[in-house]
């Protein structure tokens, strides 16, 4: 497995401490894919590319049943793992069958692709579509280009629909495929970009509260590398690199709390504590002077402030010494 696999995730020493019959990362691989059964789509499941061919699915799975087939590991203690495994099996074997059946295997395909890849299967569609007899006899007593233009309307009007919801994938799936039809669409491809950042303040919400939760359990590492993520996916919410500035100068890195820092003044120049998080990586960067002014404009933001007064008192009498 990559060194980085499990980089994010929260295991509890409870669960790894469990006496049972099983190597400690095989142990680490069931709690994470367990844990990720309800957010994985069948292809990542299996770990074969999306709309991998029935034949490489078949694959995949029968080297995934090596390790998680409950009649693998008969005679061994497995505790609350046989549970854990026997939960995997059935998810594997659900995938399997859906990725193996060529109908439902298209439909899944499509409902799964990532928005580029659905624009161009949307594409393909009118495509074929226009090459059927009907098509081409409805097409002939019609305008193509108005047929196309009314399509490109509906896909712009359901993706700003689905923008209004909060549903940013859907949203991306039609303002894209409106785009790729119409280079030229005056909003299409502006939403479309707009639908992108919205799943990415989305995903960067989630990885915050899982930062939130390894630093509750110690585990400061994986909370600084989902800080960090969250930072770049959500660049204009100074939340997060405020956050990671923090995690990354208790981890000893002055220069990237410095540049996290200093990202978080760039997206809110009027946010109090993304100037505290500055004047304290400036601090530890050993440039008292800048530390002090990022400091003071903090507490003139935020009076209320403690960590940038204190800060601020020990530069002062460091000045005065």
């Amino acid at each position: 497995m990559p060194a980085d696999r499990y980089a994010n995730f929260v295991f509890f020493p409870a669960d790894l401490a469990e006496e049972v019959d099983l190597p400690l990362e095989l142990k680490k691989e069931i709690l994470w894919t367990q844990a990720r059964l309800g957010e994985l789509d069948h292809w990542s499941l299996l770990g074969v590319r999306w709309n991998a061919s029935g034949d490489d699915v078949r694959a995949a799975y029968l080297e995934k049943v090596k390790v998680f087939h409950p009649d693998r590991h008969g005679g061994r203690r497995l505790g609350s793992y046989r549970t854990r495994i026997e939960r995997i099996f059935r998810a594997l074997t659900t995938a399997r069958d859906v990725l193996s059946d060529e109908a439902r295997r298209g439909e899944y395909a499509r409902r799964t692709a990532p928005p580029e890849q659905f624009a161009r299967l949307e594409a393909q569609r009118l495509e074929v579509e226009a090459r059927a007899g009907e098509r081409r006899a409805r097409l002939a007593r019609s305008n193509p280009l108005v047929a196309r233009a009314t399509r490109v309307q509906e896909l712009v009007a359901r993706g700003k629909q689905a923008l209004e919801e909060g549903r940013f994938a859907q949203a991306a799936n039609d303002l894209l495929t409106a785009a790729g039809l119409d280079p030229r669409h005056p909003e299409a491809r502006t939403l479309a970009e707009r639908a992108r950042r919205g799943a990415g303040a989305e995903r960067a919400r989630e990885l915050y509260e899982q930062a939130m939760a390894a630093e509750v359990v110690g585990h400061r590492a994986g909370a600084l590398a989902a800080l960090r993520e969250a930072a770049a996916l959500d660049p204009a919410s100074p939340r997060y690199a405020v956050a990671a500035s923090r995690a990354a100068l208790e981890a000893g890195l002055q220069d990237e709390a410095r540049t996290l820092a200093e990202q978080a003044v760039h997206a809110a120049p009027r946010e109090a504590r993304a100037y505290e998080a500055l004047g304290a990586a400036l601090h530890a960067s050993g440039a008292p002077r800048e530390a002090r002014r990022a400091l003071e404009r903090a507490l003139e933001l935020d009076p209320d402030l403690g960590t940038a007064r204190a800060l601020l008192r020990k530069l002062r009498w460091s000045f005065l010494g």
